[in-house]
């Protein structure tokens, strides 16, 4: 582990004028739990992070204990990765109420620690969980610190439980801003801090015509994410074994990791559909799986702005959804795609052989997908309003707690690799 405290060169205070008179750049950090996941969470924070330092801030990605060797997206080299002082088994593991609630405090000790010695101008808190757990430290120990952050759930309003609910009630107010991934949840979002901006995410994939499978291929369903609980997989090979019986020539992909891997494969045992499932570690040529797909396939339980059906809408894959808290709703429309009752396997099943058995209509739905993905999830939009509002957080003059001791405690470093 580097523990050099060196700063990049250049870093000043946000928001004022450097020696030269121009403007001077903001010093960012993203925090997040942890970086060597394939998540939409750690993807979000490398490609802001890459997009910040790509326009001159001085940027740096925190997580509890992930070297920059293990993180699994593709981050700029002006990206500095800092992580926790005391290596890889810092947070305890466990499945208890307990176990849990010790782990997220570990967790915020950890990041607030990186917090206070970056001395950055604006904070990014991704998720709840991680953002309450480092607010409740943070703001114990500074109080005006939560001025600097903007938080970003990364969920729908209602996906954790009443504690961090409550939490995010007293806590969320006190930072500078907070984006909502859906027009859905700001509402809810600005009743506890007025300072809410609603940012869609976008997809960093593109395709001016959608691929067209040769009609020899087998009929390919794809769907992507983690492998727990809210991806709803289990309820995606319920849904299959109807798929199955009618079309037993489809085969579904499913692109991920995570740890109920073994508990789905032996339910696609269970349910005699293991022939016709593939399970496919995640790739960065996730495209490619894209490409080769007659539909996209969401079964989640709950969702904020889900990235990967962004993505297959922006390559013109036509999409199948639970209508799921947030998200899927605000993504499609009737033309691009097929929204059914949230859980419901039987209508999921329906949906899907509606969509194989027609050509045609896969065909227009891919180009609307296309220009709908264009003209409503502009990856260029993303990024541009995320860089505005951290901009407009940089240049409101709150400083960091503890920058009026000098620019030596300005400059300070977190552990590095």
């Amino acid at each position: 582990m580097n523990t050099a405290h060196t700063s990049p060169a250049g870093s000043g205070p946000a928001g004022g004028a450097s020696a030269d008179g121009s403007q001077a750049q903001p010093r960012v950090l993203l925090l997040c739990d942890r970086l060597d996941i394939a998540g939409g969470v750690e993807r979000f924070v490398c490609t802001l992070a890459n997009h910040f330092a790509e326009a001159g801030m001085h940027v740096a990605v925190g997580s509890v204990n992930t070297l920059r060797a293990d993180i699994r997206y593709p981050l700029h080299a002006n990206v500095r990765v800092l992580h926790g002082p005391h290596g890889p088994h810092t947070v305890p593991e466990g499945e208890t109420a307990w176990a849990l609630l010790r782990k997220q405090w570990c967790t915020g000790r950890a990041l607030a620690r990186l917090m206070r010695a970056e001395q950055a101008d604006v904070v990014v808190l991704n998720g709840l969980t991680t953002a309450c757990s480092v607010l409740a430290v943070a703001v114990a120990v500074a109080p005006g610190s939560a001025a600097r952050c903007i938080c970003c759930d990364h969920n729908h309003f209602d996906a954790r439980s009443r504690l961090w609910r409550a939490l995010r009630g007293r806590l969320y107010r006190r930072v500078a801003a907070v984006v909502s991934l859906s027009a859905a949840d700001a509402p809810r979002f600005r009743a506890i801090n007025p300072r809410t901006e609603v940012i869609y995410n976008a997809s960093n994939l593109r395709a001016d015509a959608p691929a067209e499978p040769p009609a020899t291929v087998a009929p390919l369903v794809l769907a992507v994410g983690r492998h727990v609980a809210q991806k709803g997989f289990d309820l995606l090979l319920h849904a299959w074994v109807a798929v199955q019986q009618q079309m037993p020539a489809a085969r579904l992909r499913i692109v991920g990791e995570g740890p109920l891997r073994n508990l789905l494969q032996r339910l696609s045992q269970d349910l005699g559909v293991a022939g016709s499932v593939q399970w496919l570690p995640p790739t960065p040529q996730v495209q490619s799986h894209f490409r080769a797909a007659q539909i996209f396939v969401l079964p989640s339980r709950y969702e904020g702005m889900p990235l990967a059906l962004l993505e297959a809408q922006a390559l013109g894959v036509p999409a199948v959804a639970f209508d799921c808290p947030t998200g899927p709703a605000e993504v499609l429309s009737a033309e691009t795609g097929v929204l059914v009752p949230a859980g419901d396997t039987a209508a999921l099943s329906a949906a899907l052989l509606k969509l194989l058995a027609d050509a045609p209509l896969r065909q227009r739905m891919a180009h609307a997908a296309i220009q709908r993905s264009a003209q409503c999830f502009s990856p260029q939009q993303h990024l541009q309003r995320w860089t505005d509002l951290v901009r407009r957080v940089a240049a409101s003059g709150v400083k960091p707690p503890g920058s009026a001791l000098g620019s030596a405690l300005h400059s300070a470093r977190g552990p590095v690799s």
